[in-house]
């Protein structure tokens, strides 16, 4: 097997590994702890605060990028990098995604319960900020330069979605209402999945048209 093709392979299962690791230890803590159609609380917390599945995710990340890197050709590692930052942006969305949907199952289907025991499995917050940040890291031109400041809004947005948890989190602490917590959380998510929906078209910004090339006209020689 070529190299590039076995770095390609190897960092896409590395991808997928935090996400079934979680998916299966859910579902056997949902098998041991009771039978029901919903997933039990105390499943969902198990899994959501495992520092062994946090530790797992965080190494199985930095490991495919290391090996896409490592088994791509000098010319390409560049390319090879901005994709991954690219991938971990969407990782972290699918993750949190992921996780809202089983607390929400943990909280009987009831969107207030859920979220609390959504911010209260702060792992998933704290991955999801790590993919971020190392997303960022690896191409410093999204955040600064000209070059990539198309993709800021996409970054504000991934930012504000995962604010919304902690928004919400703290307002409780400092025993606000629920429904104002929630509510300023709410219209963070709501900010955060318009921004990643527009993307570049929020800043103004437009493809370059491409250029079209005018032939010379050749001259007929003389009959």
């Amino acid at each position: 097997m070529p190299s590039k093709d076995f770095g390609e392979d190897a960092a896409f299962l590395l991808y997928l590994l935090p996400l079934v690791a979680s998916i299966v230890y859910g579902i056997y803590e949902w098998a041991v702890t009771a039978s029901t159609s919903t997933m039990p609380p105390a499943a969902y917390l198990i899994v959501s605060k495992s520092p062994y599945l946090f530790l797992l995710s965080l190494v199985s990340i930095c490991a495919a990028i290391a090996i896409e890197v490592r088994y791509s050709t000098p010319s390409e590692r560049n390319n090879v990098v901005q994709d991954n930052s690219r991938r971990l942006q969407q990782l972290a969305v699918v993750a949190l995604v992921i996780s809202f949907l089983a607390a929400f199952s943990a909280g009987g289907y009831d969107l207030g319960t859920g979220f609390s025991f959504f911010v209260n499995g702060r792992y998933a917050l704290i991955y999801a900020f790590f993919l971020i940040g190392i997303s960022l890291l690896l191409s410093p031109k999204q955040v600064i330069g000209n070059a990539r400041l198309a993709s800021l809004p996409e970054i504000g947005g991934l930012i504000l979605l995962v604010l919304g948890p902690i928004v919400f989190y703290g307002g409780l602490k400092i025993h606000l209402s629920f429904f104002v917590s929630f509510g300023a959380a709410l219209l963070l998510g709501i900010i955060g999945i318009v921004l990643l929906i527009t993307g570049p078209t929020f800043t103004g910004k437009k493809r370059p048209s491409p250029k079209t090339v005018t032939q010379t006209p050749v001259p007929t020689p003389p009959s």
